[in-house]
């Protein structure tokens, strides 16, 4: 089978009508992972809520840069309560632009497919978007999973007093962000799935098409 062959076999898997493909959580739980290998099997584009608008983001770098003043401040002086509603109102104020971006994608076809990814898309998951091009999954993980890969990720173990102080309230913020979340997405019949039951990425991205797929058939039988 040649190259071409090969992606159009590819696109075939996902259901024709499927424009949008939205995949939610909070930081660190592998959205972007999860949506750039869906993407990339799929042959679209893929693109982050967190290019849209800005948010004090994770309080390390992956330089020696140093951590702006403005977020050491917001993770400092902020209750891990106020730090979740601070990210949720930020995500409300983003909810027009993501809103304008999923309604043109799934009605121009001239615009291509997309994988948006980001925590900004609870409101739409929440909601069920009740587009039919539209599918979507939120993911969630387990407090270890989490704490886990934002220990490796900020380097927690040798960081100063000051960054570990940071990081524990980021890690803090995550745990809660993605407890509240995910109950919202299940109380409103919205697509859940726990990351720590696939063993690989490739697993989970065929779990997510196959349910894309469920979902576009239930829609054309209603």
């Amino acid at each position: 089978m040649g190259f071409r062959q090969r992606v159009r076999s590819l696109k075939k898997r996902i259901d024709a009508t499927v424009r949008v493909i939205l995949i939610g959580g909070s930081s660190n739980v592998g959205k972007s992972t999860v949506a750039q290998a869906l993407a990339e099997k799929l042959g679209w584009r893929c693109v982050s809520t967190d290019s849209l608008a800005k948010h004090p983001g994770r309080p390390w770098r992956q330089t020696a840069a140093k951590i702006p003043d403005h977020v050491a401040e917001h993770y400092l002086s902020l209750k891990v309560n106020e730090l979740v509603e601070s990210i949720i109102l930020h995500h409300r104020k983003m909810s027009p632009l993501v809103a304008e971006l999923i309604r043109a994608t799934a009605k121009d076809a001239g615009l291509g497919k997309l994988v948006l990814e980001g925590s900004a898309l609870w409101p739409f998951i929440t909601t069920g978007h009740r587009l039919k091009e539209v599918g979507a999954v939120w993911l969630t993980a387990s407090p270890e999973t989490l704490r886990t890969r934002i220990y490796d990720a900020s380097g927690f173990p040798t960081a100063n007093e000051k960054s570990r102080a940071m990081i524990s309230r980021f890690l803090e913020r995550t745990l809660l962000f993605d407890q509240r979340t995910a109950q919202l997405v299940r109380e409103h019949g919205c697509r859940v799935v726990n990351v720590d039951e696939y063993k690989t990425t490739e697993a989970l991205v065929g779990n997510i098409i196959d349910e894309a797929n469920s979902a576009a058939l239930r829609d054309r039988q209603r």
